[in-house]
């Protein structure tokens, strides 16, 4: 036996609630029933798939390798049937969509109201997070449709289309720090600073990491560190804290004057989003006509689209 839909929501199920228990009440199930389907799966793989404690179940190491794969089982089993309901008009159509906060805040909210207007019953699921994540909920079926700045080099995620969407990432701080005002800064100036960034290793600290050591410079660690755009702000708006943002992101704060770009010509980053998709498999009608509306929208905006 290797997974299928019920095996798969099973396992998950084991790992999400703890107890074998719990999982046979959330799936209508009888213990002894999650019990064989769990022993025959564990016979088929010749491996121990969970871990049997007196407060109840722990996956494994062969456990956790199986929870990607049974995620995109359930989740792709799902797209079918949303799928097959959308074609004959008995389901409203779910939209589940990813990407970085410069993008989700402004072109795929207007894209998504765009779509509304004809379509309004389609529920649109939007998750924002770092590039990082994106790709993992791509491939495990969290998501259907990821827009990164990340290129992604991977089997199992393909283009959406070809369009390419930018826009442009600064330094900024609030309108008292030292270097603020100044007509050129450079990247030495830069590195002495104290910076608000997202996490070590995302690819956008990877860049700003990137643009010093390429003039052999080491800047100092960033001061605060958050997935957090809200906090990342707010502290470049609290105190001496660069903070490089796209400019979409800090609009408001920039028109009210809390923030203002620092200008050093050497930290602007012009960067190109894609929008992605598994590659196996097709998207659903709704998915298709929001990507169609990112591209409509693209065209008629300051982040306009570009064939690579």
């Amino acid at each position: 036996m290797t997974l299928d839909v019920r095996s798969a929501s099973i396992l998950l199920e084991c790992v999400r609630r703890g107890s074998l228990g719990r999982a046979a009440a959330a799936l209508n199930m009888t213990q002894p029933a999650i019990t064989r389907t769990l022993k025959t799966l564990e016979e088929s793989y010749g491996v121990p798939l969970f871990e049997r404690t007196t407060r109840g179940v722990l996956p494994t190491v062969y456990g956790e390798a199986l929870l990607p794969y049974a995620k995109l089982i359930v989740s792709e089993a799902g797209n079918a049937g949303d799928m097959i309901n959308q074609m004959r008009g008995a389901s409203r159509g779910v939209v589940r969509v990813g990407g970085v906060s410069s993008v989700m805040s402004t072109v795929i909210v207007a894209a998504i109201t765009a779509t509304r207007r004809h379509h309004p019953d389609v529920q649109f699921q939007v998750i924002e997070e770092l590039e990082d994540r994106l790709l993992d909920a791509l491939k495990s079926g969290e998501i259907d449709i990821a827009i990164s700045p990340e290129p992604y080099a991977d089997d199992e995620i393909t283009l959406a289309t070809q369009d390419t969407l930018h826009d442009v990432v600064h330094a900024y701080a609030r309108p008292a720090h030292p270097l603020a005002g100044k007509a050129s800064v450079s990247l030495e100036d830069l590195a002495a600073r104290d910076w608000a960034l997202p996490p070590p290793g995302t690819p956008i600290v990877r860049e700003w990491l990137r643009r010093f050591h390429a003039i052999a410079v080491e800047p100092r660690l960033p001061c605060i560190v958050s997935r957090s755009v809200g906090v990342i702000k707010a502290a470049s708006m609290a105190e001496d804290v660069l903070c490089w943002m796209p400019r979409p992101l800090v609009a408001a704060e920039e028109g009210a004057g809390a923030l203002v770009a620092i200008h050093a010509p050497q930290m602007e980053w012009s960067r190109a989003f894609r929008i992605y998709r598994r590659r196996k498999g097709v998207m659903t009608p709704s998915a298709a006509i929001l990507v169609q509306a990112i591209r409509d929208l693209a065209h008629q905006s300051r982040i306009t689209p570009s064939r690579p």
